[in-house]
């Protein structure tokens, strides 16, 4: 009889638990791809350089970047729009904002300062010197390009009365010192080696912004950034004197259907890369969320700011990422369980109690019904009643907290059973 009482009352909780963990799977967010596309500038670029670094670091969490080279931030950014790539490097500066509705940033990551080189002798002191001048200002679907015909245009140079320059074989530096070119424009990382080359020519010379406060006011993805005097080279003193820079910012812009997880992936990437000190930046000042064009997405800047979860930092990436994600089943689940633990005791109590109960519903008829019966009818009922603790002693499984009410059972049918015993005495005839 109480052989299965746990199955009779777990059985029920376990399929409410059941129902409840399958309506909850359906809004867990799926596992992340292994493998997304990431869109960079040319394979000798600083953003294909800093893609191979993301990759290294990436693959140690057992997931993977396929990266595309392109002519430049323009470019990689026409070809995310496309759903060509899922994530990319862009240079600020080149966003037209009505065409990104479907891209988020994920923050800032370095700064690029828009160096512009000229032959010495040669000075200039404002850009709108430059009207009228053979200028290299990039390729087309170049960063540096875009960025640089925003400020000439703002300085009323354009190419009705300015020569862009397209080199054909020979480098810029090459194309400047023969007079071919009268300035050269360039955004990239202050690290690149053919910024070096340029600041330690002495032929050349870097051009300082002398209204680096109204740029950035104008245009605010740009800001003022100093170039001390000494600091590429203190021996050689590059450069000579502190220059003045304009810099804008490298952004990382995916697909807003990129996975969650791979937000935390790339800026987990990305803190381990650009958040060091550099001669532009303080550090952990990068990644932020910071002088963006395109909107944050919600979860990169709140990883911005927080870091690594609990359980990024004790377990790898993959793990903890499974249990967040099953956390919106665990939740309702334990929540659920809760009260139905806590009421299960009680129902097993009174299962075990009603078996019991039974019993003695039995009992009571029998002992009501005695002091009318007959000899012959005692006798039947005394046989039933024996047959009755067989029954009870066979099939009733009684858990050992519960002995005690057991016991009290058996001992109340011995007690009809004496009571029966002297009734069946009185009714023998005397000698």
């Amino acid at each position: 009889m109480m052989k299965c009482e746990w199955c009779k009352i777990t059985l029920p909780v376990v399929v409410i638990l059941l129902i409840v963990g399958i309506f909850s799977y359906q809004f867990i967010d799926p596992a992340p791809p292994r493998t997304i596309k990431i869109i960079t500038g040319k394979t000798d670029g600083s953003y294909y350089h800093f893609a191979t670094l993301y990759n290294k670091i990436l693959e140690k969490e057992k997931f993977h970047l396929k990266i595309i080279p392109s002519a430049g931030s323009v470019e990689a950014l026409s070809l995310l729009e496309q759903g060509k790539g899922d994530v990319a490097f862009i240079q600020g500066g080149t966003i037209n904002k009505n065409e990104t509705k479907n891209l988020i940033s994920l923050g800032s990551i370095y700064f690029e300062p828009l160096w512009i080189f000229y032959k010495k002798g040669k000075g200039f002191n404002y850009l709108y010197e430059l009207k009228g001048k053979k200028l290299y200002i990039g390729n087309k679907g170049s960063g540096t390009r875009a960025l640089a015909l925003i400020l000439l245009n703002k300085n009323n140079i354009n190419k009705e009365n300015t020569i862009f320059v397209k080199l054909k074989g020979e480098t810029p530096q090459e194309a400047l010192k023969k007079g071919e070119i009268d300035a050269i424009f360039s955004v990239i990382s202050a690290n690149s080696p053919n910024i070096k080359k340029l600041l330690e020519d002495d032929q050349l010379e870097l051009f300082s912004f002398k209204r680096a406060d109204a740029y950035s006011k104008i245009f605010p993805f740009l800001s003022p950034l100093v170039l001390g005097e000494g600091i590429i080279n203190l021996k050689e003193n590059i450069p000579n004197r502190q220059k003045i820079l304009l810099g804008t910012t490298a952004t990382l812009v995916a697909s807003k259907s990129i996975h969650p997880d791979w937000i935390r992936l790339l800026l987990k990437a990305a803190k381990k890369i650009h958040s060091k000190a550099t001669i532009f930046s303080d550090e952990n000042q990068f990644p932020t969320y910071k002088y963006t064009q395109i909107p944050m997405d919600k979860d990169a800047k709140n990883y911005i700011i927080k870091g690594d979860s609990f359980l990024e930092k004790i377990l790898p990436f993959w793990m903890a990422s499974m249990i967040d994600r099953l956390a919106i089943m665990i939740i309702p689940l334990l929540t659920l369980l809760f009260p139905l633990f806590k009421g299960i005791l009680p129902l097993y109590r009174w299962r075990v109690r009603k078996a019991i109960y039974k019993w003695y519903k039995i009992l009571f008829d029998i002992d009501s019904k005695i002091e009318d019966l007959d000899k012959e009818e005692l006798e039947k009922t005394k046989k039933e009643l024996l047959n009755l603790l067989d029954e009870i002693q066979e099939e009733t499984k009684i858990p050992l907290s519960y002995m005690g009410e057991y016991y009290t059972l058996k001992e109340h049918a011995n007690l009809i059973l004496d009571k029966i015993d002297k009734l069946l005495k009185k009714q023998v005839p005397s000698a």
